[in-house]
């Protein structure tokens, strides 16, 4: 149960609210990644998934956005989707991984 926020007064400024809440979803924000299938030996390449990486779990979405399901990490994502295709885990803005 919440308290009645409406009678209490502000514990700060709107700035120091503001600035305070930018830090706790900063702290908190989840790593995005992706799980590409390979097509062929580096013919072509599908982007199937979209992933939040959380401290404690993964979020995983099919771009088509008929797919939503939790995993324990990315890469557990990856292997358990992997099924015979050969699928990567990328995360964006970071240089590719050698293999």
């Amino acid at each position: 149960m919440f308290p009645n926020y409406s009678a209490l007064s502000p514990l700060c400024t709107r700035e120091e609210f503001m600035t305070a809440m930018r830090e706790m979803v900063d702290e908190n924000a989840p790593r995005v990644f992706a799980l590409c299938e390979e097509l062929g030996d580096r013919h072509d390449a599908v982007l199937h998934y979209w992933g939040m990486a959380h401290d404690d779990h993964a979020d995983l979405i099919g771009t088509g956005g008929s797919l939503h399901i939790g995993f324990r990490d990315a890469t557990t994502a990856r292997e358990r989707l992997a099924c015979r295709r050969n699928m990567h885990l990328v995360w964006p803005h970071q240089p590719p991984d050698p293999v």
